[in-house]
């Protein structure tokens, strides 16, 4: 195979000078001129094929990094959401740990919508499902794997189905009553009445009737709402369950 680089052909210069050196000298005249030689043609090597080539992959380096500048940004902002979750799962459970299960987590923290993950450390839970909107606000749904079989139970009772206060506050809960708790407080008021039908009730500093503020279209049973009051005390507010209904307050 023929060879024209110029690395190949300073090798062949390299030689001759070399064969001419050992025919026309000898002794120390010899032996400098050969280190002369050879010290020359090290730093051309060095200086004309080394540091060129050094600079070649440096420049491609840089040049690839500038072309895809949003995959470090993306990293960072995983790493952000991954504190997010692991504050949400430790304010309940504070040994929780968890692991994505989905391939690739940045490319979803990026567009938002649902992901999975496996949690460890969260007592009768697997998974949790995490959602995350275009205004950044995250939300953690706890999920449960269950053989079909262990579901073939008797039905229960038409209002009597089993409900999970957490996951009924994260996803039907927390969205209606921290835009209500944010616009009530700024105009004065402390607290407000969840009543057992679902309407969300208020009532005047100065007495009067209870003004209604809105209505959940499903609200847990009274059985439930003890498990309910620890939720909502967990994420900040005060909570007391009476007849009337559970009185939030801030």
């Amino acid at each position: 195979m023929k060879r024209n680089t110029p690395l190949w052909g300073s090798i062949s210069i390299l030689i001759g000078v070399v064969i001419a050196i050992l025919a026309l000298t000898n002794g120390i005249l010899r032996n400098a001129l050969l280190i002369a030689v050879f010290a020359v043609w090290g730093l051309w090597v060095i200086l004309a094929q080394v540091l060129p080539a050094r600079r070649t992959v440096r420049t491609f380096q840089q040049t690839e990094r500038a072309a895809n500048p949003d995959a470090a940004l993306m990293r960072t902002l995983l790493h952000h959401v991954n504190y997010r979750i692991s504050g949400c799962l430790k304010s309940a459970f504070p040994e929780a740990t968890w692991e994505w299960v989905m391939q690739d987590p940045a490319a979803f923290v990026a567009v938002g919508g649902t992901g999975r993950i496996r949690v460890f450390g969260v007592p009768d839970y697997d998974y949790a499902d995490v959602s995350l909107d275009r205004n950044g606000k995250l939300t953690c749904s706890l999920v449960q794997i269950a053989p079909i079989n262990e579901t073939k139970e008797k039905p229960a009772a038409p209002g009597q189905e089993s409900l999970d206060p957490r996951i009924w506050y994260e996803t039907q809960g927390s969205d209606v009553l921290e835009t209500l708790v944010a616009d009530l407080a700024s105009r004065g008021h402390h607290s407000l009445t969840l009543k057992e039908d679902g309407n969300i009730c208020v009532k005047p500093v100065d007495g009067g009737e209870e003004v209604s503020h809105g209505m959940f279209p499903s609200f847990p049973d009274k059985v439930y709402w003890p498990g309910l009051v620890k939720v909502l005390e967990n994420n900040g507010l005060a909570a007391t369950a009476t007849d009337a209904g559970i009185i939030v307050a801030w």
